[in-house]
């Protein structure tokens, strides 16, 4: 491996004690913040760099939690009627 910094960290190298950290700070922001980060994710984003982003949000999950930031919304219901 030919990195320029020493222990620098691959995107299939996260340190457990580094990945617990980080679960556990996206994990207080709710499940909707969780959703949003897997899809970003799944889109291709880094890993690493996502779950590094999502983390420092952490200080702010009351706020986040206040507006309901922190839930998934409803499905959606369709309700018949007439024309």
């Amino acid at each position: 491996m030919n990195d320029l910094h020493a222990g620098a960290v691959t995107r299939n190298e996260i340190p457990v004690a580094r990945l617990k950290r980080l679960a556990a700070a996206v994990h207080r922001l709710g499940p909707r913040p969780l959703f949003e980060l897997l899809r970003e994710v799944g889109a291709g984003s880094d890993l690493l760099s996502t779950l590094e982003r999502y983390a420092r949000l952490e200080p702010l999950t009351d706020f986040i939690s206040h507006l309901g930031g922190d839930q998934l919304p409803p499905p959606a219901r369709l309700v018949g009627g007439r024309r």
